[in-house]
């Protein structure tokens, strides 16, 4: 094993000016190949979840480091440049439904991607990080030490950009075995749909969220809808505080404290004082906007019940297979007998995940509906051609059974 401690070239100069920008795009350009791609982000420190370092490698080009923050203008950075000068190149993403979302922000849509981590997943393989990769690809072991910085540090310590531009290092030679490996499997076809899938996904822009409020750490600890208007009023008054100061929710106030809130309003809310008393509230961080949390209780405190947040969320979509026995047991019949056949599928395909083959939200609609499944229903539902293909001939054998 090979203990890889720098990238092998001298690390550039960070990209922070247009000029600079500009020489980026031109090496990029004027190279081959496909651009190993990757971006640090501040999980942890920040609300928001954006890029605050970009590696970019291509053959002919090297790395290139990338601050996106310093090319911000009003609001994110526009750094289409970097697709226009690689042309229809493919991008080598690891884990590239993470990156794909904080890369639309800032213009960065690839024409064409390759997941490292999903071709891993496809080939069966019995670990999918980028680590592990290079270790059982090539014997190499990155020095691995700064994942769970704060990347929105500026300026951004020399250790760090080191340990940045490595995690693109070997990227181009990584997706290259893979894909050999994806070919000589019979799977390149299914990699390839599976990452058009994910880069039409994760490039778009994102649906709004809906009840956020309920995941909440401690939340199956509430009662009534009354606990839970606490709960949610308070979420609501932290998560506009954390919006706006760009801070991660728990620093401004810990779950437990909305929590604890919560569950003292049954059979009635506390009185101001009661709560100014708590633990929680007594001292920093929840003592910091008191006013605030104190605002967001009296709010409860003048609704009627009707303003109550319902104990179960409203749901349109198809429940989980688990409650199939009580509200519809012919399609918990059919649940039972496919689920054993799509789990010895996967095996028998080299020990993939079921998940893999068969999409749980593509397998529980098509399940809780209709006692027939075909290939055009299952692709209307979600399912890439390659999973329907193995899924509509399984579901009809198993439903026969």
């Amino acid at each position: 094993m090979t203990l890889v401690e720098a990238s092998r070239e001298p690390l550039r100069e960070i990209v922070t000016t247009p000029e600079r920008m500009e020489e980026c795009c031109a090496a990029l350009a004027a190279a081959s190949g496909p651009v190993g791609f990757d971006t640090e982000r501040a999980h942890g420190h920040r609300y928001w979840p954006k890029a605050y370092l970009l590696q970019i490698r291509r053959q002919g080009a090297g790395t290139w480091l990338i601050d996106p923050i310093a090319f911000e203008r009003g609001g994110p950075a526009n750094l289409t440049c970097l697709v226009t000068a690689c042309g229809e190149a493919t991008w080598i993403i690891h884990a590239a439904s993470q990156d794909l979302p904080c890369m639309r922000e800032i213009g960065i849509v690839p024409p064409r991607i390759f997941d490292s981590e999903l071709a891993a997943r496809l080939l069966g393989k019995s670990g999918a990080s980028l680590g592990w990769l290079l270790e059982s690809e090539f014997g190499i072991q990155l020095r691995k030490a700064h994942s769970a910085d704060n990347w929105s540090r500026r300026p951004l310590p020399a250790s760090w950009l080191t340990y940045a531009a490595l995690d693109v290092d070997y990227l181009p030679e990584l997706a290259q075995s893979l894909a050999d490996q994806l070919v000589a499997a019979g799977r390149h076809e299914w990699a390839e749909q599976e990452f058009a899938d994910i880069l039409g996904r994760f490039s778009a822009a994102p649906e709004p969220k809906v009840d956020q409020w309920r995941r909440l750490r401690g939340l199956s600890t509430l009662k009534s809808p009354r606990q839970f208007a606490v709960a949610r009023e308070l979420w609501q008054a932290r998560d506009a505080i954390a919006c706006r100061q760009d801070r991660p929710p728990s620093w401004i106030l810990p779950d437990d404290a909305i929590i604890a809130v919560a569950q003292r309003s049954r059979p009635a809310i506390p009185r101001n004082d009661e709560v100014t008393s708590m633990a929680a509230f007594a001292k920093p961080p929840g003592q910091r906007h008191l006013r605030t949390w104190l605002g967001a209780i009296d709010r409860v405190r003048s609704m009627q019940d009707g303003d109550y947040p319902p104990l179960r969320p409203r749901t349109t979509g198809v429940p989980h297979p688990r409650t199939w026995d009580r509200i519809n047991p012919e399609a918990a019949k059919r649940w039972a007998k496919v689920k054993p056949a799509i789990e010895e599928l996967a095996c028998s395909l080299g020990g993939l995940q079921a998940s893999l083959v068969a999409p749980p939200t593509v397998l529980h609609n098509a399940l809780f509906v209709s006692h027939r499944v075909d290939r055009e229903s299952l692709l209307a539902l979600g399912a890439r051609p390659w999973q329907a293909d193995f899924l509509e001939p399984l579901i009809a054998q198993a439903l026969a059974s």
